[in-house]
């Protein structure tokens, strides 16, 4: 279901950080099938409502969906995927700040308020 990838954790934080960390290191890929949560928690030894609980959390925070007994799947585009897959061109005009720092020069002068 999950490939190499191992769910760890004891806690809600822990277990909603362990999948992040998976979707954001791309061991988790988009459409990837979240195992059961009584299964989950019989993995980790937890309470079945710690993790629904951390299920929630990654629900909320748009990195999973819940399709009531099709299971919870890593979103099609979750909000911690790697920023490499979420690029989007640059249309024609617009300057990309992107990728990096500001022109020194465009910058007002610190010398009093570093000064002081």
């Amino acid at each position: 279901m999950l490939g190499e990838y191992r769910i760890t954790g004891r806690r809600t934080s822990e277990i909603a950080a362990s999948v992040e960390a998976g979707v954001a290191s791309g061991a988790l890929p988009p459409g990837s099938l979240l195992p059961a949560m009584r299964e989950l928690a019989g993995v980790l030894g937890v309470n079945p409502n710690t993790v629904a609980a951390a299920y929630r959390t990654l629900r909320e925070r748009g990195v999973i969906e819940t399709d009531g007994r099709r299971g919870s799947r890593v979103r099609s585009r979750p909000s911690s995927t790697p920023r490499d897959a979420l690029r989007m061109a640059v249309p024609a005009g617009v300057r990309d700040i992107a990728q990096g720092n500001p022109d020194v020069s465009l910058l007002p002068p610190l010398d009093g308020a570093l000064a002081a």
